[in-house]
């Protein structure tokens, strides 16, 4: 088995930094991320797209497994190498499920995840602008449910957009390859609309609504165990901590603040409680 040797956030970096790069003509595609807090006074939120859709990523390491006694060879999924990216089995494959919610109402909603085999490789698309090329997009809405504590798994091949959900392995016949992604993000047109405040205040009011239900279902909706939220200080700059019982990050008026900071606000409860980063995608004009 052959591990990529980088890390998550090195992967999301990279795939972020050249969509924000990417020379699509009258296209663009700017991540909002926790880490601009220090730029809001700078201006950052005029160079979103003030036509387009949102994007919802969630970016995942995987390995690449060639020898023929890998699981997925040995037993007749696959006749050569293929990759595999795991799911977080933790508490019933939460961090899945909440995805699957997020889903529900946002369809481009994705797992983010690398076709390299070595950093070598990943270094060498890096410096070549080619990341995205060499990446795999797996729609959440076309994954299954998982309702148990189990490793689970994701696998695919090389250039190859069928994939397989695993424990039992479920075949799916569609994934997009990164070097379409200008294709997908074109495709979207007819869903754009004027990213102006309204749009940031209905899009915290349906993130709110989502994790307010992900969080209901799992019994942890005004618990006192906000280590139930998966915080990690690590990955999001100058975010607030819950400190009071009720989940308090929801307890904004998207109403009386300006689109930037509820925007921002909006990237803070998805990293944190969902782990994923909002991509706004569309037009400069």
């Amino acid at each position: 088995m052959a591990k990529i040797g980088i890390s998550e956030f090195t992967f999301g970096f990279a795939f972020l930094y050249e969509q924000t790069h990417a020379n699509w003509t009258g296209l663009q595609a700017a991540p909002v991320l926790p880490s601009l807090q220090e730029e809001q006074g700078k201006g950052w939120d005029a160079r979103l797209p003030l036509n387009g859709v949102d994007f919802y990523y969630q970016f995942k390491l995987s390995d690449h497994l060639s020898r023929s006694n890998s699981s997925f060879i040995a037993d007749g999924t696959y006749t050569g190498p293929y990759h595999r990216l795991a799911l977080h089995p933790k508490d019933g494959n939460r961090q899945h499920q909440r995805l699957r919610e997020l889903a529900r109402t946002n369809p481009h909603t994705y797992y983010v995840a690398p076709e390299f085999t070595t950093t070598d490789e990943f270094n060498t698309a890096f410096l070549a602008s080619k990341v995205t090329e060499h990446s795999r997009m797996i729609a959440v809405r076309d994954c299954q449910d998982i309702g148990d504590g189990k490793q689970h798994y994701i696998t695919f091949q090389t250039g190859a957009v069928g994939w397989n959900q695993h424990s039992e392995a479920t075949w799916h016949e569609r994934s997009l390859l990164g070097r379409h992604l200008d294709q997908l993000y074109r495709g979207t047109q007819n869903e754009w609309r004027r990213l102006d405040k309204r749009f940031a205040e209905q899009l915290f009011e349906k993130t709110a609504a989502v994790i307010e239900r992900a969080l209901e279902r799992e019994g942890l909706y005004g618990s006192r165990d906000l280590s139930a939220l998966d915080f990690d200080a690590r990955r999001v700059d100058r975010i607030d901590v819950p400190t009071r019982p009720e989940l308090s990050f929801l307890d904004f008026d998207a109403r009386r603040a300006n689109r930037a900071d509820v925007l921002m606000r909006v990237s803070q409860v998805l990293s944190m409680v969902m782990g994923v980063t909002l991509v706004l995608v569309g037009a400069p004009q």
